[in-house]
């Protein structure tokens, strides 16, 4: 394997497993509302790599959380999309990618688009598999619509403070040095 491949990789593995333990202290509130803290390694990575391995890394984590019993499933395509596809597409934060120098204003783009994709692939579950679980009068789109779009607002807001505070300590993690 060539020096060149040895970095990112190892990196990818570094934030897979950071995102892995901040799993553990994700805030889930009645399997409805939740705060996703994985996300903030993976759109790190994603920013400081690029889509290919922001991609990697969020579709490694999401098979390591499925092996590690930490998912929900109710059926193999649900697990699919939830588990595999939302996280790895995260990795589209990568397209902020800069090579010189990241911006703040490039951290949040970046953040609020590989949030809103996660979750509308999670949205789109939500229509197709926990429809069943909606409130009592309440359409199945505004029931998805409320409970994923509140935990896409608090998962992007807590990864812009945490990766605001990141980027304001030391704005060299967000650029790669090959």
């Amino acid at each position: 394997m060539s020096n060149s491949k040895v970095s990112p990789l190892a990196e990818t593995a570094i934030f897979v497993a950071l995102a892995l333990i901040l799993s553990l202290f994700s805030i889930n509130y009645a399997q409805t509302f939740y705060m996703e803290l994985t996300v903030i390694p993976l759109l790190l990575l994603a920013i400081r790599r690029g889509a290919v391995w922001g991609v990697v890394a969020g579709l490694v984590y999401g098979l390591l959380a499925i092996v590690l019993g930490q998912v929900t499933m109710l059926s193999l395509p649900q697990g699919i999309l939830e588990y595999i596809v939302a996280p790895a597409s995260l990795g589209i934060a990568g397209l902020f990618n800069t090579k010189k120098q990241a911006k703040f204003s490039t951290v949040v783009f970046a953040v609020l688009l590989g949030v809103f994709v996660k979750y509308f692939f999670h949205f789109v579950a939500g229509i197709i598999f926990w429809g069943q679980y909606a409130w009592k009068g309440w359409s199945v789109w505004l029931y998805v619509l409320i409970t994923q779009g509140i935990s896409a607002i608090v998962t992007a807001l807590a990864a812009l403070v945490i990766l605001g505070i990141i980027y304001k300590a030391a704005p060299g993690l967000f650029i790669a040095k090959k």
